[in-house]
């Protein structure tokens, strides 16, 4: 377009910009209106991550100007490299981005000239977008045809190099074959953006023609295929770049980022995103660990994301699942015939009360003396009361099964009211632990020898339960 400067306010207060000469064979005669109200429209625009137009104007000699604000930064593609930055900050960075490319479509500017230079990085890693609109206000007054017919590139810089290619190279096909351009053009952009900071590839170059081509170009390779070409070194360096290896980077970009990415660069613009927003959307869920809309995906992906975002639930869910799967499988295992389905179920519920026996039992002691061992003691005897509780309940039980509950209620006063921490819910649940004992004993045979040995030893308790009483008390 032209050379830009640094300028420095001289009066009033201390102000640096940056002034753009734009090259005079832009323009054709008679365009200073036209100047005039686009300019209007991009100082209008005012967000935090766009750099503001000041002003807009001829300068003596007839050069046209443009003065926009000063950013101390570099390019976002160097930026993210240079910072070694790892895929979840550059999605970060990258919808920042959308956010001030969304805010200007909403106004009714497209950019169209979106490129990782045009995307600076400050210092404190906050992306500003530079020339917003300017591009579109040269093609609507038709200085994009003056620029290609008469500008000429600098005599070092050979044929198909950078001041040639490289803002086709982030281009939408419709800019390439000098269509009007709109939003999906820097949707289109922005799909290129993305995939050269996440993956590290660059874009493929299409011919102008494109979009009125009878045998349209082959569907450009998905970035993890890209990858996956690469030397080797290359590719390691790439992914070191970004805190991974070159098998995580290429897991992470294909799914969710690379399903993004090809919608956002499709060929025809009706095929593509069909808002800024809407893809800002879908790398925003993707980030969140929610499922994405451009793709399908299984149950078993949607578990494993969810699964993901809840971590110590999951975890929870999954031991849980584990323990209710062996329990049913080895119910289901033994209960090959119905007469002896009762059976089985009761050695399970045996089972159940020795599994409890040991929780509430070597596991509470083996607490003993840790620190913060009394929260996890008392969900240990809090669960144990649960499980006696629930299996004292059945009206079924056989005589063996309630003995062996009388005996763990017995175990569990036992261990309530000799906790480090006596206090008086310890002691009515100790209370209630002997009442339970007592109401299965004179169920059962009262000659049976363990009967009599465990209500030989219900005094006992009630002197231990009347002691600890006077203890709180006292």
């Amino acid at each position: 377009m032209g050379a830009v400067f640094l300028g420095e306010r001289m009066e009033q207060f201390s102000q640096q910009v940056a002034i753009k000469i734009l090259h005079p064979d832009l323009f054709p005669k008679a365009a200073d209106a036209k100047i005039a109200k686009e300019g209007q429209l991009l100082a209008a625009l005012d967000h935090p991550g766009i750099v503001r137009m000041l002003d807009l104007g001829v300068s003596e000699n007839g050069s046209r100007y443009i003065v926009m604000e000063y950013v101390d930064g570099v390019p976002l593609d160097i930026y993210c490299e240079n910072q070694h930055l790892p895929l979840r900050r550059r999605i970060e960075i990258l919808l920042e981005v959308m956010d001030a490319v969304e805010y200007a479509h909403r106004h009714l500017v497209v950019h169209a000239d979106l490129k990782p230079e045009n995307i600076l990085v400050s210092l404190e890693g906050k992306p500003r977008l530079l020339d917003f609109g300017v591009a579109t206000v040269l093609s609507d007054m038709g200085a994009l045809e003056v620029r290609t017919a008469k500008i000429q590139p600098p005599d070092d810089v050979k044929d198909g190099g950078e001041f040639a290619s490289h803002t086709a190279l982030y281009g939408s096909p419709e800019q390439r074959s000098g269509e009007r351009l709109s939003a999906a053009s820097d949707v289109y952009s922005l799909g290129l953006i993305s995939e050269s900071v996440l993956a590290g590839v660059e874009p493929e170059i299409l011919s102008p023609n494109v979009l009125q081509s009878n045998f349209p170009e082959p569907t450009p390779l998905p970035a993890s295929r890209k990858l996956r070409l690469l030397d080797p070194e290359k590719f390691a360096r790439i992914a070191a770049t970004r805190a991974t290896t070159s098998g995580g980077l290429e897991a992470a970009i294909h799914g969710d980022l690379e399903a993004i990415i090809s919608k956002a660069t499709r060929i025809d613009p009706t095929e593509r995103f069909q808002s800024v927003q809407e893809m800002r959307d879908e790398f925003e869920r993707h980030l969140l660990g929610y499922p994405i809309q451009t793709r399908p995906i299984g149950w078993l992906v949607r578990g494993y994301k969810m699964a993901l975002r809840n971590r110590l639930a999951a975890i929870v869910g999954f031991v849980f699942i584990l323990v209710v799967l062996f329990s049913v499988l080895g119910i289901v295992k033994k209960a090959n015939e119905a007469a002896r389905k009762r059976q089985i179920a009761q050695d399970r519920l045996h089972e159940l009360v020795r599994l409890t026996d040991v929780l509430a039992g070597d596991l509470y002691h083996s607490l003993d003396g840790l620190e913060g061992a009394e929260p996890a003691q008392s969900a240990l005897l809090n669960s144990a009361h649960q499980t006696m509780n629930q299996l004292a309940s059945d009206d079924e039980q056989d005589a063996q099964l309630e003995l062996e509950l009388a005996g763990e209620y017995e175990k569990l006063a036992r261990l309530e009211l000799t906790r480090s921490r006596l206090g008086q819910r310890a002691i009515q649940q100790a209370a209630d632990d002997l009442d339970k004992e007592r109401a299965l004993l004179d169920l059962l045979n009262h000659r049976d020898p363990n009967v009599v040995q465990l209500r030989a030893r219900l005094p006992q308790m009630v002197q231990l339960l009347t002691a600890a009483k006077d203890q709180v008390n006292h």
